[in-house]
């Protein structure tokens, strides 16, 4: 391995990110690709961005995507009629899903805590442009309010195909409460940090002040310090956080863009991890340089991926918020994120690792979103399409331990519909695009329709909503997708009444939507 390069010139140039699809050529359509919340353009230049070495790659099998991943049949990019809404701003559903029930052990299998302590209120500063007073680390707090929960990472190695249980705790507990979901959470967040993205550390100091229109944070822990920025614009009580920008598709609420660069670079094109971002000022332990034989920044760091430093970015920026709440006119009980493609992630990410974020909205996440590992590793095997799965998505994003050799998918004790379920009760919108093969929307509906029995059990069932009716490019937001976000926001953000009971199918003509196969457990009630 040591003799294996990471990151030579010669392989930059044919990577890309795992699901930043490429710009496609479309006759009479003037559109920016985004890839972020949807406003930055892509590169036209961008390609596919392959692992590390040691890592062999599958490869897009035939007529299904190109290198860059982009649909090389019938994807239509034409742009859709608007679609209907009732008054209240909720989407009208154009298909109804026909899914099997997972309750009650109906759907067969594919193949033969303790009390938290108290949390002190946030500090309010004094007046506008005033830092306030440093907010100590604790123990216990509001991003997770099961940190004091005594769990540990499942084990890595024993062959099961089917989706593992989210009610099952590593020992094999069934649990039966609201109250041991917060450790179940915990544990599937152990086995992220094990197994996908490294450690995500708990609150540092953080000092916060708004001026201008310009919210500051800085970060300060015994390393070091950083600084946090964000240009705030739009009005409302409500707050959005785009990922790397501004979203369009949140409206009515304030708009806090985080810059993800300001914690960890963003590798699309590559998947380089320089040593001196600014996350390692303030966590320098968290750098160990991977032994690949290029230079530290294409070697890559062994420690953490990218999402783990991101989330933990995103949550610093809600510690602002909390300060300086007063100055804004802001509720911070009511605070979305939303990105898409390998921001998608980032949101789906952020949103699960913090409990203060009251709604998430992951478009067109791709794999290492939405997608169960399994189930893409299937489709895959299924139909020799290729698709974001464990072998061939972004480096620098996960943990070198996960990617090479790569992990097998069926060994893992989580999945990626624990990932999502531990955002359950909060308010979850997934947001699909099936003209997008790289995507794997069929795994990523699996996924969804598994992971919304959490929901389900917690008797939060109109908290989730999944809408992948769309014909149109990657991160294009459908009139449709539109609706249902607008839906979301108006009931969760805005104490509206809208109907949020959304479940928008993908279509393919090669999508397998059977989901009473890779799941052999019941739902309990939780109590």
């Amino acid at each position: 391995m040591g003799s294996k390069v990471r990151g030579s010139s010669s392989q930059r140039s044919r990577r890309r990110s795992g699901s930043c699809l490429p710009l496609v050529a479309v006759a009479a359509l003037s559109v920016s690709f985004g890839c972020g919340t949807g406003d930055e353009p892509l590169e036209r230049d961008e390609v596919p961005a392959f692992p590390r070495p040691g890592n062999t790659a599958s490869q897009p099998g035939p007529g299904a995507t190109d290198p860059n991943g982009a649909a090389t049949s019938n994807a239509e990019t034409s742009a859709e009629a608007p679609s209907s809404e009732d008054p209240t701003g909720a989407a009208v559903n154009e298909s109804t899903p026909t899914e099997v029930a997972l309750v009650g052990g109906e759907m067969a299998p594919r193949s033969a805590g303790p009390e938290q302590p108290a949390v002190a209120p946030p500090v309010v500063p004094p007046a506008e442009g005033t830092p306030t007073e440093p907010t100590p680390a604790v123990s216990g707090y509001p991003e997770n309010t099961g940190a004091g929960c005594v769990v540990s990472a499942g084990a890595y190695g024993t062959p099961n195909p089917n989706l593992p249980n989210p009610f099952a705790m590593h020992d094999g507990t069934i649990i039966s409460s609201v109250d041991q979901w917060e450790c179940r959470r915990n544990e599937i967040k152990k086995d992220l940090e094990e197994y996908e993205i490294g450690v995500k550390p708990e609150p540092p100091q953080v000092q916060a002040s708004f001026t201008g229109g310009t919210l500051r944070v800085q970060v300060t822990t015994d390393a070091g310090s950083i600084a946090l920025t964000s240009n705030v614009t739009g009005t409302g009580s409500c707050v959005v956080i785009g990922m790397n920008g501004t979203s369009n598709l949140v409206t009515g609420c304030r708009q806090v863009p985080f810059n993800a660069g300001q914690v960890v670079q963003v590798s699309t094109g590559n998947s380089d991890q320089p040593p001196n971002d600014p996350y390692y000022t303030v966590y320098p332990e968290l750098w160990e340089e991977a032994p690949y034989g290029g230079t530290p920044t294409t070697n890559g760091n062994r420690k953490i991926g990218d999402y783990s430093a991101w989330s933990w970015g995103i949550s610093r920026l809600i510690d602002g918020l909390e300060q300086v709440k007063d100055q804004m006119g802001i509720d911070t009980s009511k605070i979305a994120v939303h990105g898409c493609s390998y921001a998608g992630k980032m949101a789906l990410f952020a949103g699960a690792l913090d409990e203060r974020v009251a709604l998430t909205i992951a478009q067109e996440s791709g794999g290492g979103g939405i997608p169960s590992w399994r189930l893409s590793q299937d489709f895959n095997q299924r139909t020799q399409v290729d698709v974001e799965k464990i072998d061939n998505t972004n480096w620098s994003w996960f943990k070198d331990s996960m990617l090479n050799p790569p992990r097998d998918p069926d060994q893992l004790p989580h999945d990626h519909h624990e990932l999502i379920a531990m955002i359950a009760p909060r308010a979850f919108l997934a947001i699909g695009n099936p003209t997008q093969t790289w995507l794997s929307d069929e795994s990523g509906y699996k996924s969804l329709v598994a992971a919304r029995e959490v929901w389900s059990a917690l008797g939060a069932a109109d908290k989730f909503g999944y809408d992948f009716n769309t014909n149109l490019a990657h991160c294009q937001a459908s009139a449709s997708h539109t609706q249902s976000a607008n839906a979301f926001v108006n009931r969760f953000l805005q104490d509206g009444n809208a109907n949020t009971n959304i479940a928008n199918r993908p279509t393919a003509a090669n999508y397998d939507l059977t989901t009473n196969t890779g799941i052999n457990w019941q739902t309990p009630t939780l109590q």
